[in-house]
């Protein structure tokens, strides 16, 4: 018997000691529950999607214009702050702070959902709702075998033990798994060992459906889902098996393209709804927005700000099925931490803000670097300019709307002596292929990213009025919003453990070891 089935026999034998010390089963608890994890997000992410939704339509210097055009989970009736500390850490990471949002515990940098010392499994809260006879939906914009996905059914003692995280998943009794792949690249078993990552696959679909899954990765077969247990992985896929940026399916380039047939976090989340709400007990589902917290990472604010508005869209997909289920569902939205240190202001636009230009970005950082950057080298047999040609200077007009060559007679979008100097300086790194990372100078300009590319995003943001401290985690409280069936019990400053007590006391479920 696998230790994920253990919990959720012992949270079933838990609910119904429960439900008979209430004298009848699951009474005044929510039937349908929704729990929305924006990984990387906090107030800065949400609030800068909100104003840079409501300036690409009204110029915000327009005197009682609207200065934010509120989300969906903006306009909850209950709001609460977390904060998201380690056990061992101040500032945390996605293991310990999925783990808390999942099981009401603490514990160490990288562990999932196992206490500090890695000798006691936690109990999730989607291993509980399971045990009170409840569906459970998992979906995430990164691989499904990720850190904060991951923490509701594995348990292990570090979030890189890929392979056995995805074992986990595959001998869980959780019945539908949506959006990123698994990094099959990262198994080392001799199952896997010598096969292409193709035929890793397919050896885990084997296992998946020997496990009495339905495993789909194409928009057609995901489409003709209609009931069953089912592990739905997007079409589209990045380097890592996460889903592709938001900003990059848009279509809005020829690169966009190629992500016709990619599924949206919102059509993952429907989808789930559909294959899970017939059960008479109902159904639990985390939905995480992944790709946050890679963009905040890379300091690449329109792609955070894109993934915030696909996540958002995936939490109305959840209002649209509360409003059909008034009384019977809860939905509560947070994140796990803050990432980038994103600030909301730039010394160099003083108190003004221009997020409209934002909307000239056309690309997320990665396919910028990894698709156009190397097209471009690549034309030139890699003995590219010394500095910035006009070629190029085109290509940072065409893709980030700057322009330091004079290409047209427009002023608001040239860039300054002093921003010319960085960006030939980043420039030269990307195209002599020196180590970025290789001095504390460069460390603090580029993070691990290509230095031309991030500093093009940095060139941006500050034009547009918003700036960052970091390319890491930062703690700065994370908001909590609720709607729903014991959405009271939000309000409030607490810590991230709580947040799960919180829906496990909403549930009538336990939690523990």
């Amino acid at each position: 018997m696998t230790t994920s089935l253990k919990k959720i026999q012992k949270a079933g034998m838990a609910c119904v000691a429960a439900a008979l010390l209430q004298g009848t089963a699951h009474a005044d608890v929510p039937k349908y529950v929704f729990y929305f994890i924006g990984d990387g997000m906090a107030s800065p992410q949400i609030h800068a999607t909100e104003a840079y939704l409501a300036a690409v339509e009204e110029d915000d210097a327009v005197a009682g214009g609207v200065k934010a055009k509120l989300l969906n989970m903006s306009q909850f009736p209950v709001t609460g702050m977390q904060m998201s500390f380690a056990n061992d850490r101040f500032i945390t990471g996605s293991a310990a702070a999925g783990t808390a949002l999942a099981c009401g515990m603490k514990t160490n940098i990288g562990v999932i959902s196992m206490d500090p010392n890695v000798t006691t499994d936690y109990t999730t809260l989607a291993e509980a709702a399971k045990g009170r006879g409840m569906k459970v939906g998992i979906v995430s914009s990164v691989s499904i075998d990720h850190a904060t996905p991951a923490v509701f059914y594995a348990h292990t003692e570090s979030r890189n033990n890929y392979e056995e995280i995805g074992e986990d998943l595959l001998n869980s009794e959780f019945d539908y798994f949506g959006g990123g792949g698994f990094r099959v690249n990262k198994y080392s078993s001799d199952t896997y060992a010598g096969f292409s990552n193709d035929d890793r696959y397919a050896i885990l679909e084997d296992k998946a459906v020997a496990n009495g899954f339905v495993f789909t990765n194409t928009q057609a077969e995901f489409k003709a889902l209609q009931e069953g247990r089912a592990i739905a992985v997007n079409p589209h896929l990045d380097s890592s098996n996460a889903m592709p940026y938001a900003l990059n399916t848009k279509g809005n380039t020829g690169i966009g393209k190629e992500y016709q047939g990619t599924i949206s976090l919102a059509q993952f989340t429907k989808k789930g709804i559909q294959l899970m709400k017939k059960n008479p007990e109902g159904f639990f589902m985390m939905v995480e927005g992944g790709k946050i917290d890679w963009a905040s990472h890379a300091n690449d604010a329109r792609s955070a700000i894109e993934d915030t508005i696909a996540f958002d869209d995936a939490i109305g997909v959840a209002v649209d099925f509360a409003a059909k289920h008034p009384g019977e569902t809860l939905i509560v939205v947070t994140g796990d931490h803050e990432c980038g240190g994103m600030t909301l202001g730039f010394a160099g636009t003083g108190y003004a803000t221009y997020y409209e230009k934002m909307a000239k970005q056309k690309l997320a950082y990665d396919d910028f670097a990894d698709k156009i950057l190397s097209s471009y080298k690549g034309a030139y047999d890699g003995v590219v300019p010394a500095d910035i040609d006009k070629k190029m200077w085109k290509v940072v007009k065409k893709y980030f709307g700057l322009d330091g060559y004079g290409l047209t007679a427009e002023t608001d979008d040239d860039l300054t002596a002093y921003e010319i100097e960085l960006l030939e300086a980043a420039y030269d790194k990307t195209m002599t292929r020196a180590n970025a990372n290789s001095d504390e100078e460069n460390t603090l300009l580029y993070g691990y990213y290509d230095p031309f590319t991030v500093t093009l995003t940095h060139l941006l943001n500050r034009k547009s009025g918003l700036t960052w401290t970091s390319f890491s985690h930062t703690a700065v409280p994370v908001p909590v919003f609720a709607q729903g069936a014991g959405e009271e019990e939000f309000t409030g400053y607490y810590d991230n453990t709580d947040v799960a007590k919180k829906i496990a006391s909403a549930m009538g479920v336990e939690l523990g070891n």
